[in-house]
């Protein structure tokens, strides 16, 4: 009797070890599939990063020059004692200001962030570096933009609504003047002479050089990121 009891112990413990041994396989398989599963959404979700990354870039770059050209305008603006030489468009031209245009979209960060993986495996590095580029550098440098086309819009309202000396030229614009050009040259001069407007000037200049520094930085950072993206999908 007690070896047939001992016998039935032995083949319920086996029973027991062997249902434990599929679950415990089951759990894995389950583990390996789910990896798996994370492992292509990541890869498509870096794939998207990646084109993102490539327009974004593309986009820094003309930024980048169009703001080195403003700014250096504005410097020989500044710096020019002989505005009587300058022809009279192409003074309007150079106290223009422009809002800055250049962005970022959420929308991906947004779908990586509710996919709810929490595992990034291999990839870790370039989602932590992912998640700098658009959950700080853009969004501090969108804050600035906004202030800078604030800043913008009253400098406009300045020379449409508040200086009562210069008729402005439009582009395109066929309408008359009520001075002739020599006279409104002579304005527009003593205008830029002006502490308000070689303010505005300066303002408009020393915002650039930040703007510029800003536009690097993320720059810089992308491409980093585009090359680990690179590197990482080749293997």
């Amino acid at each position: 009797m007690e070896n047939k009891t001992s016998k039935y112990f032995k083949y319920a413990i086996g029973e027991i070890v062997l249902v434990v041994i599929g679950i415990l396989i089951a759990l894995q398989i389950n583990t390996w599939n789910e990896q798996k599963r994370n492992e292509n959404t990541l890869k498509q979700i870096l794939v998207e990063f990646k084109e993102e990354l490539r327009l974004n870039i593309k986009d820094l770059k003309i930024g980048i020059k169009a703001k080195e050209s403003q700014r250096e305008i504005k410097d020989k603006l500044l710096k020019n004692k002989r505005l009587d030489t300058i022809p009279i468009d192409t003074l309007e031209k150079h106290m223009e200001t422009y809002h800055l245009s250049a962005g970022y979209s959420p929308t991906l960060l947004k779908r990586f962030e509710n996919s709810q993986i929490t595992n990034y495996g291999k990839y870790d590095s370039i989602f932590i570096n992912l998640q700098e580029l658009y959950g700080f550098l853009w969004p501090d440098f969108e804050k600035s933009k906004n202030n800078h086309n604030d800043a913008v819009d009253k400098q406009d309202e300045f020379w449409l609504y508040q200086q009562n000396t210069y008729e402005l030229k439009f582009t395109n614009d066929k309408t008359t003047f009520i001075k002739d050009s020599i006279y409104r040259k002579k304005e527009l001069i003593k205008l830029i002479k002006s502490p308000i407007v070689r303010n505005i000037l300066k303002s408009d200049y020393r915002k650039k050089k930040v703007f510029i520094k800003k536009m690097e930085q993320i720059k810089g950072f992308s491409e980093k990121i585009q090359k680990q993206i690179n590197e990482t999908l080749k293997d």
